[in-house]
């Protein structure tokens, strides 16, 4: 089963679906959403069925829900962008690494496959855009080792 930060919005519908299906999953269905935006529901509704949640509401909108995906979303949605969550500096374990090379050896082996034979475009994409993120993620928290962040009952890179 993949976790719900493995999982990536294909479009701004997508976005909104997934932050929907999300916020319902912990216990924030549309009427609290509505409420707690302070929006009629019929409003809330609205803006999700027609993908028109004004701009000044989508980190609210979030917020709520507990998850990015509309403004990760938005900000790949050229198509030319990596997307990370900023890591708090913490030292990296063998699992850890583990991951990243499985990640690594995957991305490239679709790479060459695609080489050999052009065959599975849109998976080598998705592949190597997600080693990047990974190692983005990597460079990042290599670099806050020095100085790390606190973790106040957040994610930790565990989960990464």
């Amino acid at each position: 089963m993949r976790k719900a930060a493995d999982i990536k919005a294909t479009s701004l519908d997508h976005a909104i679906a997934l932050t929907k299906q999300y916020a319902k999953a912990n216990r924030m269905p549309s009427k609290v959403m509505a409420d707690l935006m302070g929006v009629e529901l019929k409003t809330y509704y609205r803006w999700l069925l027609e993908n028109s949640i004004p701009l000044n509401r989508i980190a609210q909108f979030e917020a709520l829900a507990g998850c990015h995906y509309v403004s990760e979303y938005l900000c790949i949605m050229g198509g030319n962008r990596v997307v990370i969550n900023i890591p708090r500096g913490r030292k990296g374990s063998a699992r850890n690494m583990a991951a990243v090379n499985t990640q690594a050896a995957d991305a490239l082996a679709k790479l060459a496959k695609w080489y050999e034979d052009g065959s599975g475009v849109d998976e080598t994409i998705e592949a190597l855009s997600n080693l990047l993120a990974v190692l983005a993620y990597q460079r990042e928290n290599l670099k806050l080792a020095q100085t790390p962040e606190l973790c106040f009952g957040g994610q930790d890179e565990d989960d990464e």
